[in-house]
């Protein structure tokens, strides 16, 4: 009697849904359920966050851990894993991707012309089973190719067992911190990559620095480089890096073979996607290579299977960190080393150096102003649009990308007045291809509907002083700025209109 009486008091307070509150509060903020999957050791969460009633970001959750994901800003590094690689040995064939994710990277790797075979190796069969969930804009699932074969195994295991060579391997495992992914970045682990490349092979490794101490990152770059001594650093303008790995010499790139990357439709169209929309840009992204690496490192020990703590239980120092990666993206700094590296031979076009060197400028600049320090929106904004004609710099300035813009034109496009969530994106759009007026006609279209702000009202100022109209800018002004309370950007603002386009300011 006691035995059953005990028996269902337990059944009487047993927690259920204990688990679903528990995955319910790892996926707070960060979307809605697509599907979730128990397997042996992890449970894994597919999120969908949807824009404008659409699919936009996707987020693989592993034991509550946001292990990867499909934004436009990952979508940039993890995609650039197969295009750095194919500007520097574009006859690859044979391609090995280690771990999975969300798939971004192998179907970057599937737009090479030359790709024949690719093995995907991760060891949760649960990240290939989640491949088919995804959907909407730039997604297909790549293990549908035939060129693919997926293998679940452990990385490091295959590269132990397999005997065969590629041209391109890459690898973004878990963060270096995440228990179990350190012998993911050991000098022995690199070493063992090499191995498997053939002569002039090329390898690629995702690098992030923002959950590192700057000597922990050090550690892992100088294990890197003991594994190759043809080694570089590249980076976007964010702290999500990339080393990259050549066995042997490898072949100097210039400009012109760079360029091919934007001959071919399916990799223009992709590149210009994430915001990569010239050669220069790609240039651009160099941070430095092995000399550079030698320097920085010359007195830390390198992170081996031996020493695996020297990835310490410490926090991240987040301010050393943006200093240590604001030195290597300042943009004369960044060309010296650009032009003094055997990387290149001196082999890129002179005629380029001036677009070449905006481009490393820009990256500063979005560098500081996302990451470092709070930055005045409208003076970069009038950089990027008075100086150069890229889209991407405008677009992440304002908020958007294209990604976003996409869903937006095609929201707009089923109305005949667009709603008007879908404004600041259209507006965004518009600057981006330089269309000064339509970007007027759009904020007008907000002013005339009662949907504008003071912040519009000042870009509208600054678009018609930009168009010519500056009779216009003044009436504005004073019509709706009249009483603004002046403070920094005010007064910048009506200084820089009256030196650029002779605007006479409010008194």
């Amino acid at each position: 009697m006691a035995l059953c009486a005990a028996i269902i008091l337990l059944i009487a307070i047993f927690p259920y849904g204990r688990d679903a509150a528990h995955f319910g509060h790892a996926r707070r903020f960060l979307g809605r359920l697509v599907t979730k999957i128990e397997g042996p050791s992890d449970a894994y969460q597919l999120l969908r966050y949807d824009l404008f009633g659409e699919p936009y970001d996707y987020q693989l959750l592993t034991s509550a851990f946001s292990m990867s994901g499909t934004s436009p800003q990952s979508q940039r590094y993890m995609r650039m894993f197969a295009y750095l690689p194919f500007a520097f040995r574009p006859q690859s064939e044979d391609v090995l991707l280690i771990c999975y994710g969300c798939g971004v990277t192998a179907d970057a790797f599937l737009h090479g012309v030359h790709v024949k075979r690719m093995d995907v190796v991760d060891i949760s069969k649960e990240v290939f089973a989640l491949a088919e969930f995804y959907s909407g804009i730039n997604y297909s699932n790549p293990l549908r190719d035939p060129r693919v074969t997926a293998i679940v195994q452990d990385g490091r295991f295959f590269l132990q067992s397999s005997p065969r060579q590629y041209d391109i391997i890459s690898g973004e495992p878990p963060p270096p911190k995440v228990a179990g992914s350190v012998n993911l970045y050991t000098e022995e682990f690199f070493s063992l990559i090499k191995t498997r490349l053939k002569e002039g092979g090329i390898a690629t490794f995702w690098f992030p620095i923002d959950p590192l101490k700057v000597d922990e990152a050090k550690a892992i770059l100088r294990a890197f480089h003991n594994a190759f001594a043809n080694a570089s650093v590249w980076a976007n303008a964010d702290e999500q890096w990339i080393m990259m790995g050549i066995k042997g010499r490898g072949v100097p790139i210039n400009e012109e073979e760079v360029g091919r990357l934007w001959h071919d439709l399916s990799t223009n169209a992709d590149l210009n996607r994430i915001g990569i929309e010239a050669p220069q840009q790609l240039g651009a992204m160099f941070v430095m290579d092995g000399e550079e690496i030698d320097r920085v490192t010359h007195d830390v020990a390198p992170l081996t299977d031996i020493y695996p703590k020297r990835l310490t239980d410490e926090p991240w120092d987040e301010q050393e960190s943006h200093r240590f990666a604001l030195t290597h993206m300042e943009a004369s700094l960044a060309v010296s080393r650009f032009r003094g590296s055997p990387l290149f031979s001196g082999s890129w076009q002179k005629t380029s150096d001036e677009s070449l060197e905006l481009c490393f400028s820009f990256r500063e600049s979005r560098y500081r102003c996302a990451v470092v320090e709070r930055c005045n929106p409208l003076a970069e904004l009038d950089i990027y649009l008075r100086h150069c004609t890229l889209r991407a710099p405008v677009l992440s300035v304002l908020g958007s990308d294209e990604f976003r813009l996409a869903i937006a034109e095609r929201v707009a496009g089923k109305t005949e007045t667009p709603p008007a969530k879908v404004m600041p994106d259209l507006l965004a759009g518009a600057l981006a291809r330089r269309d000064i007026s339509g970007a007027i006609r759009l904020l007008e279209s907000e002013k005339d509907r009662g949907m504008s702000s003071v912040n519009d009202t000042f870009l509208l100022t600054y678009l018609y002083c930009l168009n010519g109209e500056v009779e216009k800018a003044e009436r504005l002004v004073a019509n709706d700025l009249g009483s603004v309370k002046r403070n920094w950007f005010v007064d910048w603002l009506w200084e820089k209109l009256q030196t650029d386009f002779g605007f006479r300011p409010p008194p």
